[in-house]
C-alpha cells in the first residue's frame, strides 16, 4: 500500500536529533503469562496490516509479524532512545516488563504509520486477546485507506496568531541529543468541573492550563510579552474513531488572551480559538504533489527546509490529550492503572505535553530532551502546572 502524504511526511522528518515515534506506556494490574502478550500483538499486526510491514519504494510492504519482537530484558529509557529502521522493521516495538503480579508494557509507535487513536485500537486490540475477550486473529486482515475530512475552507493561519512565529520554550541549554526523558503527574479528572462552569471542554481547560505554565516560564527566563502558542493534534478522520494509519492533522492555540480575566474566560476564550480554526479549516491537509512524487532524498531536504523558516509557526510545544472511552475502549482496558505518553519533537519544539484520561483521572507526560532542559527544570514545570490545577479545583 502506497504511504499517505502524513505517512511519507513523518517518515522524512524522522532522524537522529528528531525521531518521529512516540511510546504509550501502560502499567497493568493481573497480568497473565508474557506469551500471551505476544500472540495477542501477532493479531493485532494481522488486523492492522500496516504494523507488520516496512517501507520500499515508497510502500508499506507486508513482511510478516514475524519480524516483530517482544522484549523483555531492556530499561524504558534505552527502549525509547533505540532508533527505528523502517526499511527493515515494523513500525510498532514493545517492551514488557513484569514486577510481580504486575507489568509495565510500553510500546513504540512511528509515526510514520500510526497517530495516537491508531496506538489505541492497536493495543486495544492485543489487550483483549491477553486478557481473553476476543480471540486472536491468525491470518493477515486487509490494508485499510484512511479517508481524511476535507473542507471548502482552507485558512493556513489563526486569525487570533501572533505576528510572526511563536516564541520556542526557553531552554537551559541549546544543543539537542535526541534522547527523550519523560516527567508524568496524575491527578482527578475535571470533566464535571468544564461541565458545570460551560462554554468550554476538558481539553481546552488542561491546553489553557499549558499555555499559562508556558507564558509563566517564558517569563520566568526573559521578562516581557511572551508569545505562546500550542501545536494541538486533531482528529481529520471522514469516521472519527475508525481506521488505523494517519488521521491526524493540526490546528494551534495562542495565549492571546487578557492575562488579568479569570481561569474560566481563558479556557472560553481557548475555546473560541478552537472553534474558529475547526470552521475555517486551519486543519486541511494541503496537497503537495511535490512531497509525494519527489525522490526522498530532494524532498526531505525541502520539507525540512521548509520547516526550519523563521515565519513557519511551530508553536512553542505541543499538547495532545486522548481519552480511552473515545477510542471505542477495550474490556481489557479496565486492567490499566496508569498511563505515561512519551511524545515526540520536532527540531523546533522543545517540549510535548501529552495528556491521558482513563477511568476518572488525568496523566500528565512532559516529554523533553535532557540536553535541553535539566531534571529540575521539568520539576519546576510540572509544579506550575499542578498550581493551574489546583486553581480550577
Amino acid at each position: 500500500m502506497t504511504l499517505s502524504l502524513l505517512d511519507r511526511a513523518f517518515h522524512l522528518l524522522d532522524d537522529a536529533c528528531s525521531p518521529q515515534d512516540f511510546t504509550l506506556i501502560f502499567d497493568l494490574c493481573d497480568v497473565p503469562d508474557g506469551e500471551r502478550f505476544y500472540a495477542g500483538a501477532r493479531s493485532a499486526m494481522n488486523r492492522f496490516p500496516t504494523s507488520a510491514c516496512c517501507i520500499a519504494r515508497g510502500a508499506w510492504v507486508w513482511r510478516d509479524n514475524r519480524h516483530f519482537k517482544l522484549e523483555t530484558n531492556s530499561s524504558i529509557e534505552d527502549f525509547i532512545d533505540r532508533p527505528f529502521d523502517l526499511r527493515r522493521e515494523p513500525p510498532v516495538k514493545q517492551l514488557l516488563v513484569l514486577n510481580g503480579s504486575g507489568a509495565r508494557l510500553a510500546t513504540r509507535f512511528h509515526h510514520a504509520a500510526s497517530d495516537g487513536l491508531s496506538a489505541l485500537l492497536w493495543l486495544g486490540h492485543q489487550l483483549d486477546v491477553v486478557y481473553g475477550f476476543e480471540s486472536p486473529q491468525r491470518d493477515p486482515g486487509r490494508f485499510n485507506v484512511l479517508t481524511l475530512r476535507r473542507s471548502s475552507r482552507s485558512v493556513r493561519r489563526s486569525q487570533f496568531a501572533f505576528e510572526g512565529a511563536s516564541d520556542a520554550l526557553r531552554t537551559s541549554h541549546s544543543k539537542r541529543s535526541g534522547s527523550r526523558r519523560w516527567s508524568t503527574i496524575s491527578f482527578p479528572s475535571l470533566q464535571k468541573f468544564c461541565r458545570r462552569c460551560g462554554g468550554f471542554t476538558y481539553h481546552d481547560l488542561l491546553a489553557t492550563c499549558t499555555l499559562e505554565v508556558l507564558r509563566q516560564w517564558n517569563n520566568n527566563c526573559r521578562p516581557g510579552r511572551a508569545k505562546i502558542g500550542l501545536w494541538v493534534p486533531m482528529n481529520v478522520r471522514r469516521q472519527s474513531c475508525k481506521g488505523f494509519g494517519n488521521g491526524t492533522s493540526r490546528i494551534r492555540v495562542y495565549a492571546n488572551y487578557h492575562q488579568q480575566t479569570s481561569l474560566v474566560e481563558k479556557c472560553r476564550a481557548v475555546r473560541r480559538q478552537v472553534t474558529w480554526s475547526t470552521k475555517h479549516g486551519e486543519w486541511v491537509v494541503p496537497e503537495n504533489p511535490w512531497l509525494e512524487h519527489l525522490p526522498d532524498s530532494i524532498a526531505r531536504r525541502l520539507l525540512r527546509g521548509y520547516l526550519q523558516l523563521p515565519n513557519v509557526d511551530m508553536a512553542t510545544a505541543v499538547f495532545t490529550h486522548a481519552n480511552t472511552s473515545l477510542a471505542n475502549a477495550s474490556e481489557a482496558f479496565k486492567h490499566i492503572e496508569r498511563i505515561e505518553c512519551v511524545g515526540l519533537l520536532h527540531t523546533r519544539q522543545n517540549l510535548a505535553i501529552n495528556a491521558a484520561t482513563h477511568a476518572g483521572r488525568t496523566w500528565l507526560t512532559f516529554t523533553y530532551d535532557p540536553a535541553l532542559l535539566t531534571a529540575d527544570d521539568v520539576r519546576q514545570l510540572t509544579q506550575l502546572y499542578l498550581e493551574q490545577i489546583a486553581q480550577a479545583s
